[in-house]
C-alpha cells in the first residue's frame, strides 16, 4: 500500500510538472494552410511574417499572426524565403521561377533561371544573388544585367549558402561534398563527407573554421581550405544546421532524437533527448532560450545548459525551423499544415 501511495504521488508530481511546463508557452496565433509545411519563415525588419508551403503560396502575415495576402505560384515551395537588403522578399519555386515581392506581398517580378529552385536566395552586392538548383548547380545571377553565372556540382546543391567573411561561398549538396566558390563562380576547394549534405547550412565560426552536418552522422570541423580539423559523431543523419549561441560554442539537432551542444573544440557540453528525429534547425530568443522542434509534433525551449524549459505541442511532426521576431514570438510550421505563433510566458 506504501509503495502504491509513492508510486501515485510520483506520477502526479510528474503529471504536474509537464503541465506547468506546457503552459509556459502561449499559442498567440495560428493559420491553416492547405498542404504540409517544409519551408521555413521569414521576417522583414518591419515584422512582416512570410512563409511557403507545399501548397504553393506564398503567406505573408502581420506580426500577430493575421493573414494580410497570399499569392499563388505555381509548383511546391521547399525553399525559404530571403529578405534582401531593401526589404523585398525572394523565394523559388519547384515551378522554376523565383518570385520577388515587395513586403506588402505585391509582385514586382519573377525570374526563370531554369530548373526548380531547393535553396534560399543569398544576395551579394552589386545587385547580384546566388541560388542552387537542379539543372544548373549554383547559380550566380545579376538582377540588373540578367547575365548569369553557373557551377556545376555533381549532384543537387540542396542545402542554404553561406557567404564566408572573406567573400567566398560555401554550400553543400547531396554528391556528398562540401564546395568552396569564389565570386565569380570558380571553385576554391572541396571537401567530401561519407553522405549527403543536405540541408544542413555551413556556418563559420570564430575561429575561422567551418562546421557542417552530414547525413553520415558526423558533424565536420574543416578549415577554410577544406583541410579536416576533427568530427562530432552522432547516431543519426544530421539535416538540421548549427546555431552558434556564443563565441565558444553551438548547437545542433541529430535524427537520433537529440540535440548537441558543443563547444568549438568538438567537445560535447550537453545533450538534450526529444522523443522524435530533430530535423529543424535551432533558434535564439534575444534572452538566450534555444527553441528547436522535432518530429514529436513539439516545439522546445531549452535553457543555454540544455535543460527544458517549456515545450508546446502541434497537431504533426515538425520540419520547420522557427523564426524570432523582435518581441520573441516565435513562428513555426507543422506537418498538421497550420503555422503558430507563440510565445514564451516567463
Amino acid at each position: 500500500m506504501r509503495y502504491y501511495k509513492i508510486h501515485t504521488l510520483l506520477i502526479f508530481v510528474i503529471s504536474f510538472q509537464t503541465f506547468l511546463s506546457a503552459q509556459k508557452v502561449e499559442l498567440i496565433n495560428k493559420f491553416e494552410t492547405k498542404a504540409n509545411l517544409y519551408s521555413s519563415p521569414t521576417v522583414t525588419s518591419n515584422g512582416t511574417v512570410v512563409f511557403c508551403g507545399h501548397d504553393k503560396n506564398v503567406y505573408f502575415f502581420n506580426s500577430k499572426g493575421d493573414l494580410q495576402t497570399k499569392y499563388k505560384t505555381h509548383g511546391w515551395i521547399h525553399a525559404s524565403p530571403q529578405v534582401l537588403s531593401d526589404n523585398t522578399i525572394m523565394v523559388g519555386s519547384y515551378d522554376g521561377n523565383i518570385y520577388h515581392f515587395t513586403e506588402k506581398g505585391e509582385l514586382i517580378n519573377k525570374i526563370t533561371p531554369g530548373g526548380r529552385i531547393f535553396s534560399k536566395i543569398l544576395e551579394l552586392p552589386n545587385n547580384e544573388i546566388v541560388f542552387g538548383n537542379n539543372k544548373l548547380g549554383l547559380v550566380y545571377y545579376n538582377l540588373e544585367t540578367n547575365i548569369k553565372k553557373e557551377f556545376k556540382t555533381k549532384r543537387l546543391p540542396h542545402t542554404d549558402l553561406t557567404q564566408l567573411s572573406n567573400g567566398n561561398i560555401v554550400t553543400g549538396a547531396i554528391d556528398k561534398f562540401l564546395y568552396i566558390v569564389d565570386e565569380n563562380a570558380e571553385e576554391i576547394a572541396k571537401f567530401k563527407t561519407k553522405a549527403w549534405v543536405l540541408h544542413s547550412k555551413p556556418t563559420e565560426l570564430s575561429n575561422g573554421e567551418i562546421i557542417v552536418g552530414s547525413y553520415d552522422k558526423n558533424i565536420y570541423f574543416i578549415n577554410p581550405f577544406t583541410k579536416l580539423v576533427k568530427t562530432f559523431l552522432t547516431e543519426g543523419k544530421i539535416h538540421g544546421s548549427p546555431l552558434i549561441i556564443s563565441d565558444t560554442s553551438f548547437v545542433i539537432g541529430s535524427f537520433d532524437k537529440n540535440v548537441y551542444f558543443l563547444n568549438n573544440d568538438g567537445k560535447l557540453l550537453h545533450k538534450f533527448e526529444t522523443k522524435g528525429k530533430v530535423i529543424s534547425s535551432p533558434v535564439k530568443l534575444s534572452n538566450g532560450i534555444i527553441v528547436i522542434c522535432s518530429y514529436d509534433n513539439f516545439v522546445y525551449f531549452l535553457n543555454p545548459d540544455g535543460t527544458e524549459k517549456a515545450k508546446f505541442k502541434t497537431g504533426g511532426n515538425i520540419f520547420s525551423t522557427p523564426v524570432v521576431l523582435n518581441d520573441n514570438t516565435v513562428v513555426v510550421g507543422s506537418n498538421d499544415n497550420f503555422v503558430y505563433f507563440l510565445k514564451l510566458v516567463e
